[in-house]
């Protein structure tokens, strides 16, 4: 078809307010405009005018820059231009005006039905504005809910809250469909964003603010990455219950997973793979380094624990000797001066008998005494050195 019924324009020139009619008509009520979609009223919105042999819409307020503005044409068939009576003479003026009403009204119809699937004319059909076959304008606030369909709405067609989040398929609404800061904070119901409505690399850095991050964010291998504390690290704690992150070494059981030891509820199962089911007791104890092949403490496996034990020593002492008077006897016997030489006489009183007196023992060497010693304990019930009280604690 070589025809035409519309013309469009789009406001290149600021303040601009004259767009021409380039197709033909009858009369100028023939003649439709709209502005951005929108049907505008003749008089009201627009007059038409004549300049020279072109005809021209003339807007009472110029457009927009870039708005866009369809000039078309509606012929009324209401009824026919010219009616013959009886009897009256045909003018040739009265048949070309009526076969032009049915040309232009054709090929109007015509326009409308080039994909061979439209069966309505041109106009206002309520909640539905038809231009042309392929421009159907829907009025705003014109479907509810119940009228909805996937993927059958744009923003501007939507009443205000018809649109709730049974009606959007995951991940349907991307960066593209949303104007500049169109959600705000307000806008985001609270615990309405999970993770499965985030898009992999969606946060980045530039998205999180300062501090936003606490450490019980972090995995634990993220954690031992940036050089903070691995889980099964003990620490020494100056108060009397364990700090964030903790549980003290009293040798409870903990979970292969999440589990409350201590009243602390969370995930051990890393804290499990490096202790096993129970927490080290290290209430009173001293901690000794693992001899790890040395030699110094041989035989110890990680977190066994030792008896108290001295190591073996030998104690000495001594004691002063006593002596008394050189020993000897006396012994008698009788004798003469033929069996035994030496021999000295008695006192004359006594002269019929000798005296024979055998010393023992030696006046120069004393006779040792022996003397019991006695070795008293001191102490209390261990070995210790000087040592202050502290919690240990171990990183779960």
């Amino acid at each position: 078809m070589t025809y035409t019924t519309e013309v469009s324009h789009t406001q290149t020139t600021t303040g601009n307010r004259d767009f021409s009619v380039t197709f033909p008509f009858l009369v100028t009520t023939d003649i439709k405009v709209q502005l951005n979609g929108v049907t505008k009223s003749l008089t009201t919105d627009y007059t038409i005018v004549q300049s020279g042999a072109n005809t021209v819409v003339n807007f009472n307020t110029a457009p927009a820059d870039n708005a866009t503005i369809r000039i078309f044409r509606s012929t009324n068939i209401d009824s026919v231009n010219a009616t013959y009576a009886a009897g009256s003479s045909i003018r040739a003026t009265d048949l070309n005006t009526n076969n032009t009403q049915l040309l232009y009204a054709a090929q109007e119809f015509g326009k409308l039905k080039e994909d061979d699937s439209v069966a309505f004319s041109l106009g206002n059909k309520g909640d539905v504005q038809i231009n042309t076959s392929s421009d159907w304008v829907i009025r705003p606030d014109s479907i509810e809910l119940g009228m909805m369909t996937n993927n059958s709405v744009g923003t501007n067609e939507l009443v205000n809250e018809s649109v709730t989040s049974d009606k959007l398929a995951d991940f349907a609404i991307t960066a593209s469909e949303l104007a500049t800061n169109s959600v705000s904070q307000v806008k985001v119901q609270d615990n309405a964003i999970n993770a499965s409505k985030i898009a992999n690399n969606a946060v980045t850095t530039d998205k999180i603010a300062a501090g936003a991050v606490s450490l019980d964010k972090l995995s634990n291998s993220a954690v031992s990455g940036f050089g903070f504390t691995p889980v099964g690290a003990v620490i020494w704690y100056a108060g009397a219950t364990a700090p964030t992150g903790y549980i003290k070494c009293n040798g409870d059981s903990i979970a292969n997973g999440t589990g409350t030891t201590q009243g602390v509820t969370a995930d051990f199962s890393a804290l499990y793979a490096v202790v096993g089911g129970n927490v080290p007791d290290l209430r009173g104890e001293f901690i000794r380094g693992l001899d790890d092949s040395r030699g110094v403490d041989g035989s110890r496996s990680i977190r066994t624990s030792q008896n108290d034990q001295n190591k073996q020593h030998t104690h000495t002492n001594s004691t002063n000797s006593v002596v008394t008077d050189p020993g000897h006897t006396h012994s008698w016997s009788r004798q003469d001066a033929t069996n035994d030489t030496g021999y000295r006489p008695w006192p004359a009183s006594n002269n019929d008998c000798n005296e024979n007196v055998v010393q023992t023992g030696n006046a120069e060497t004393g006779i040792t005494v022996a003397t019991s010693v006695n070795i008293n304990q001191e102490g209390g019930t261990e070995a210790r050195p000087r040592n202050v009280a502290l919690l240990a604690c171990i990183k779960y």
